[in-house]
């Protein structure tokens, strides 16, 4: 059975370096470095989005957005033209989960499946082999799936139907979104009061206040000036309006996950939309008129 592999920025490229490491790939991407990179460890290069689907009978795709994803397999010359019927394409994007509802059913038509499994631990997760992965599928599609998500992650849950593993990631991401800006906010607090900000990162972690952004990235990486999580300010803003948006189709308030969009917009607007989404630190010290991250960061 041959695999293919569509998408390798940063997340993409570590899931399917993952990946590769039991199962042959043949990839493809927009950026042919990011090609080569996959070449280099074992993969085979397909020489268009065309050739890939009519050599894969399992596509996996991670893309930035489920646009993107549509393009990839709609647009001109795109999957959707040379796929056979029976064909299984698990998106891994950070979706919506409307939209893939509706890709699943059109390529349905023709006798391709759809499946929604996005992933949430960071691209040290993917390489580590750690990540979660959320998946959106029928009983049978989880099954015929499982073997090879399972190679990428032993954590591999079923969320329910299709579109389901892009609700429940959603809901991770306003989460995640909302604690980093709220830890931020606390440690600015704790530095303009006098407390430094290792200590008061070293007291949080023993108290109430701790939380899985203060462990894994704050103690870390920031608080070390290091800034590059391989995640955009323009991605976290995407998520986090998702959400949103799903709240207002299914009539669920949405009160803080709109102002951590909001908080998201502003950190853009001063940062860019291409920043590391941890750089909203910076934003937060320039307000509060604090060091949280120390001087000489590196965005790389």
């Amino acid at each position: 059975m041959e695999i293919g592999y569509v998408g390798l920025g940063s997340m993409g490229g570590a899931l399917a370096g993952r990946l590769q490491l039991t199962h042959n790939l043949l990839v493809h991407d927009q950026n042919e470095a990011a090609v080569h990179r996959l070449m280099e460890a074992g993969s085979s290069a397909a020489d268009s989005l065309t050739d890939l689907g009519g050599r894969c009978e399992v596509i996996l795709l991670c893309l930035p957005t489920s646009d993107h994803v549509r393009a990839v397999l709609f647009g001109d010359d795109g999957l959707a033209a040379a796929v056979k019927p029976g064909t299984l394409i698990i998106d891994q994007t950070t979706g919506d989960p409307h939209v893939t509802r509706a890709m699943a059913e059109e390529l349905g038509r023709r006798g391709v499946a759809l499946i929604d499994a996005p992933v949430s631990g960071g691209v040290r997760g993917a390489e580590a082999g750690t990540i979660a992965i959320m998946v959106g599928a029928t009983q049978e599609q989880y099954d015929r799936a499982l073997p090879i998500l399972s190679a990428i992650s032993p954590s591999v849950f079923h969320a329910g139907g299709v579109g389901n593993g892009h609700v429940i990631k959603l809901v991770n991401n306003v989460l995640s979104a909302a604690q980093r800006l709220l830890t931020f906010e606390g440690m600015a607090l704790a530095a303009k009061n006098g407390v430094e900000p290792c200590t008061a990162q070293t007291i949080l972690m023993a108290s109430g206040g701790r939380n899985a952004y203060m462990e894994k990235i704050m103690g870390p990486n920031v608080l070390n000036g290091k800034l590059a999580a391989g995640f955009t300010l323009g991605l976290a803003h995407k998520d986090v309006r998702l959400a949103c948006q799903l709240g207002v189709d299914s009539g669920v308030p949405m009160l803080l996950g709109n102002l951590t969009r909001e908080i998201y917009q502003m950190c853009m607007n001063e940062m860019g939309r291409d920043a590391q989404v941890d750089t909203a630190a910076l934003v937060v010290d320039r307000i509060a008129g604090t060091h949280v991250v120390p001087s000489g960061y590196t965005l790389d």
